[in-house]
């Protein structure tokens, strides 16, 4: 596939290499499509890469839209993304990773992100989408990789800042779930204590956790892992055969909840808060966004 309009969207003031990233990408990208178009695209502000990315997506016709940044920055374009395709749009995106936590990257990228692009072979994959109503702030997110509630997606935070060895890394883990309290949530009409549920699209998180190693992106299926609240003891069990062995979660097509009292939620690890009161209904968008994987 000969590419006509690239769009690389970076983060100038990341603390990672994302400026030098981009410029290099561009780079290579034009030697390889001499006659394409190619922007630089910096973000100016928390959210800016969703509306950069919500714009060129309609500009022309099937853009490759490259976000050069962790999972975050990639969330962010992919939910720009996606409110474009509601109204037509028909963009290819991707990540070249530049930040502290690219699980995404990491867990679906096989080779350099250039010689992916070069082989042009393009992947729909599915991705997930969590619809919050019911309360004064309702919303429709979407996620590439992961919707995370409680101590889970807080120790991947945690790990992501760092890049120590599987030891020091399964303390981080201990250290912030002693500090962790449980919460609730209103399942099938049953309320569950919980310490984590997790939504995944990947088979795994934070460098060293292994949920599943059957998670597939095109499916139209998504792993649910689900920890209800017990001793610490058993908790350091559980994290310790994420590490070495991975866990064994449920699939679902669609997961539904309510809230009981409000707390953030991580989408790839950017935070959105549910409040009291919110119904959330978690579905997989089977093959919704064309990509480079």
């Amino acid at each position: 596939m000969k590419y006509h309009n690239i769009y690389i969207i970076y983060n100038p003031n990341s603390t990672g290499p994302s400026d030098d990233m981009a410029k290099e990408l561009k780079t290579q990208l034009q030697t390889a499509y001499p006659k394409a178009t190619i922007k630089l695209l910096a973000t100016k502000y928390a959210g800016h890469a969703e509306k950069l990315a919500y714009k060129t997506a309609l500009q022309s016709n099937q853009p490759l839209i490259i976000s050069v940044s962790g999972d975050g920055g990639y969330n962010e374009v992919i939910n720009g993304a996606m409110t474009a395709i509601t109204k037509g749009a028909d963009p290819i995106c991707t990540v070249l990773p530049a930040g502290n936590a690219n699980d995404h990257s990491r867990t679906v990228h096989e080779h350099p992100l250039v010689e992916l692009i070069k082989q042009a072979k393009i992947t729909p994959i599915d991705l997930l989408k969590a619809e919050v109503s019911g309360s004064s702030k309702n919303y429709t997110r979407y996620a590439h990789s992961y919707i995370g509630l409680g101590l889970t997606p807080v120790v991947a935070v945690e790990l992501n800042k760092t890049s120590l060895n599987t030891l020091k890394e399964l303390w981080i883990v201990i250290r912030t779930f002693y500090k962790f309290r449980p919460f609730k949530l209103l399942i099938n009409n049953k309320v569950s204590k919980l310490d984590s549920i997790i939504f995944a699209n990947i088979g795994q998180m934070a460098k060293i956790l292994t949920l599943t190693k059957t998670a597939k992106l095109n499916d139209g299926r998504f792993e649910v892992i689900t920890l209800y609240h017990s001793r610490k003891i058993k908790l350091v069990k559980i994290f310790s055969k994420a590490v070495f062995s991975g866990l064994k979660p449920k699939k679902y097509q669609s997961f539904e909840f309510t809230v009981i009292k409000k707390l953030p939620a991580q989408f790839d690890g950017e935070i959105m808060y549910m409040n009291a009161g919110s119904k959330v209904k978690v579905t997989a968008e089977k093959k919704v966004l064309k990509s480079i994987i």
